[in-house]
């Protein structure tokens, strides 16, 4: 008896969570910068929290 082959993931598909999970990423990184930014330049502080919520929005609307 033949096995039928596994099903294959289609690569536009793992191309999309690869961007997601790196976009997760930086989402971590931006906030760990700005929380070290905080102390003594607010002001990238804000624009890197304010680039972090961007993609955390894009995020959201994108969840597959």
């Amino acid at each position: 008896m033949d096995t039928p082959p596994a099903p294959t993931t289609d690569a536009r598909d793992q191309h999309i969570a690869d961007l997601r999970a790196a976009l997760q990423r930086a989402i971590s990184l931006l906030g760990f910068a700005a929380g070290r930014e905080a102390a003594t330049d607010p002001r990238p502080a804000g624009l890197l929290l304010a680039a972090a919520d961007d993609m955390t929005q894009l995020l959201n609307r994108t969840t597959p």
